[in-house]
């Protein structure tokens, strides 16, 4: 072997070396990724635990005065709430115990695989988040009326009289339903991105890196 072939098969297997070592690159990437989307789904089920504790207890605090048919409102539209929730959460649970399955960083078609369960899980989550919609804004309702829920409900029944005798309220009203919904708007959006949806796109700038190679 002269010395120009010798430094072609050296050339050759540096550059087989460089792709091997980006490829394991983008692996491993992809699995602190995994790391830290199931950190999150820890955190974020954590706090939905809390949230859900929380709210159980938030009638018998005094200054809420939760009471008479409004309390059993209350809890018939949080236990909806509660099992709509465990739909998501249980997509989620399935993609946390299989994001732990090494064989998933093996190969470009198991990462495609990840990819498209926490793309399915991510639509699951925001699909369910907006179904719970009119739940959330009769909690909401029932929470800031501060125990004037029946009397508010009155109003609204009486429609007519109440835009006669108390137009303010009316007004009040579609603004803070206006407010509601927009602020859960943003807080879907902005949680589905930032705890999972961002994730998702690094996933899909590795796996088109890896294409590339």
């Amino acid at each position: 072997m002269n010395f120009d072939e010798f430094k072609e098969k050296w050339n050759n297997q540096s550059e087989n070396s460089f792709e091997v070592n980006s490829s394991l690159n983008h692996y491993k990437s992809v699995g602190n990724i995994l790391a830290r989307l199931r950190k999150n789904i820890k955190i974020e089920f954590i706090s939905w635990l809390c949230a859900i504790i929380f709210l159980l207890v938030l009638p018998n605090i005094e200054i809420y005065k939760i009471t008479g048919y409004a309390k059993v409102a209350y809890y018939f539209l949080l236990l909806q709430m509660g099992l709509a929730s465990l739909l998501y959460y249980k997509k989620f649970f399935y993609f946390y115990r299989s994001t732990k399955q090494f064989e998933l960083l093996s190969s470009r078609e198991n990462l495609l695989k990840l990819y498209y369960d926490l793309k399915f899980s991510i639509e699951t989550y925001k699909m369910s988040s907006y179904l719970l919609f009119p739940q959330g804004i009769l909690i909401c309702f029932i929470f800031f009326s501060l125990g004037h829920a029946g009397e508010w409900l009155d109003k609204i029944y009486n429609l007519g009289e109440t835009w006669n005798q108390e137009p303010s309220f009316i007004v009040l009203l579609i603004l803070g339903l206006v407010i509601g919904l927009v602020f859960l708007v943003i807080c879907i959006e902005t949680m589905s991105y930032y705890y999972y949806g961002k994730y998702l796109k690094m996933i899909k700038d590795n796996m088109d890196a890896l294409e590339e190679e």
